[in-house]
């Protein structure tokens, strides 16, 4: 069979070269399984699709050419063996490795895959993770995965990522927990959850494949039990002194959206379970009316997913929406003018920790096993279950994640929501 020579492609936005070879008609069935190819004097497995495609790792055209003419050719005999039925065997020689033996083969006989440029530290490839989800994680997940990692990058020093392993991710989850004194609660759900992140992200076709497996992955260390002291929901001592002590907020004489968080964000996560945080994203824009109910629209979740959620009236008596329609379209809780330009904590996370700092100070809660901030999540949710409101409906208010596959196609309009909302108890602080 005669085939028409091929050449590399070339991509405009990295300007890097690569394979690029559709899958021939008769070999569709093979779609979503994968082939090992030659890249110099190593192998790199790669997906096949409706093209199969594998970076050269180099912008070189020369250099391109020589790379791409065997591994092209590598691939058109990968289609005849499989035309011909010819056996796909694996041998023990790197040298003599047929180029289109299967995944796990590759990882076991194979170096790992080629990063251009040599040495791949884990301080040069979080600066390329870093980089490439700059506009596509929350600023402050950075932040936080950002130190995690760091602290790898020291342990690790000027070690290849692509010789760590799940070992050597162990012994760093360990120093972080006997020297660098995190708890290793916070290791795994922060710390490895971080490592994994990237190197994942390390495997995918967006950062070039440079890696073949992920060293963090089931890498955990023992978590001591949990004493629990208490109970989450905040005691009806606890939720009257913090809602007395926003409604004698005196206004700031410097800043009022201070004083307005004080005032208002306590009163509105008692009444809608909503975290804080989200609280204090909110902008005079996202109180509106909606089917004849007002509605605050929480943009900014820690899910990622904006809901709508009815203001209850009491809310309204005490004269809420008097107070967004006075603050204008703008943030309610935080003054955009005061907060440094460049910063890379948001406003509104700032002024949620204040808020936290406040409440137990003003509300006197001395108990430190009860969150000052997320306890209305929990005491929400409670007082809610208490007055009927079906957990479908709790869920879809509080922005919880639905118990079912089935559920997730179920989306309570906003009617139905002001319903569930009008059975909610008012709070006595008498």
């Amino acid at each position: 069979m005669a085939f028409t020579m091929a050449r590399p492609w070339k991509d405009t936005k990295t300007g890097k070269l690569h394979l690029r070879q559709r899958t021939p008609s008769d070999m569709r069935s093979l779609k979503g399984t994968f082939v090992t190819l030659p890249l110099g004097r190593h192998l790199k497995t790669v997906k096949i699709g409706e093209m199969v495609q594998m970076s050269l790792h180099t912008r070189d055209a020369s250099e391109a050419k020589r790379l791409h003419s065997v591994a092209d050719a590598a691939l058109r005999r990968f289609w005849e063996a499989h035309r011909t039925g010819t056996e796909i065997s694996v041998y023990p020689d790197l040298n003599s490795i047929p180029p289109w033996i299967n995944q796990r083969a590759a990882a076991m006989v194979s170096p790992a895959p080629l990063a251009e440029g040599g040495l791949l530290t884990v301080n040069a490839l979080l600066e390329r993770w870093l980089a490439y989800h700059f506009d596509k994680k929350a600023k402050n997940t950075l932040k936080r995965y950002k130190a995690s990692l760091r602290s790898l990058a020291a342990f690790a020093k000027e070690a290849d990522v692509r010789s760590l392993s799940g070992d050597d991710l162990h012994a760093w989850a360990e120093h972080r927990r006997d020297k660098e004194g995190v708890s290793p609660r916070a290791v795994n759900k922060n710390d490895l959850v971080a490592a994994s992140s990237m190197f994942k992200w390390a495997m995918d076709r967006a950062a070039g494949r440079v890696l073949i497996s992920n060293p963090a992955a089931g890498v955990r260390l023992d978590e001591p039990k949990m004493v629990v002291r208490r109970e989450r929901t905040f005691r009806p001592i606890e939720m009257r002194a913090i809602l007395r002590a926003a409604l004698d907020v005196k206004p700031h004489p410097k800043d009022l959206s201070i004083s307005n968080a004080a005032r208002w964000c306590p009163w509105l996560a008692a009444y809608s379970g909503a975290r804080i945080g989200e609280l204090c994203h909110l902008r005079g824009a996202d109180i509106w009316i909606e089917e004849g109910t007002p509605v605050m629209h929480l943009w900014r979740t820690k899910a990622g997913i904006p809901r709508k959620v009815p203001v209850h009236a009491h809310l309204i008596e005490q004269g809420f929406l008097e107070f967004v329609r006075s603050n204008g379209s703008g943030p309610l809780f935080y003054n955009q003018e005061r907060h440094r330009k460049g910063a890379q904590t948001d406003p509104a996370e700032i002024r949620a920790q204040q808020l936290a700092i406040w409440v137990r100070e003003a509300a006197g809660l001395k108990d430190r096993d009860v969150d000052p901030q997320h306890g209305w999540r929990h005491s929400w949710k409670t007082i809610a279950l208490g007055a009927g409101i079906e957990e479908r409906i709790r869920d879809a208010i509080t922005g919880h994640k639905v118990a079912s596959v089935g559920r997730k196609y179920e989306a309570p309009p906003v009617t139905m929501l002001a319903k569930a909302m009008e059975r909610f108890p008012r709070y006595q602080l008498a």
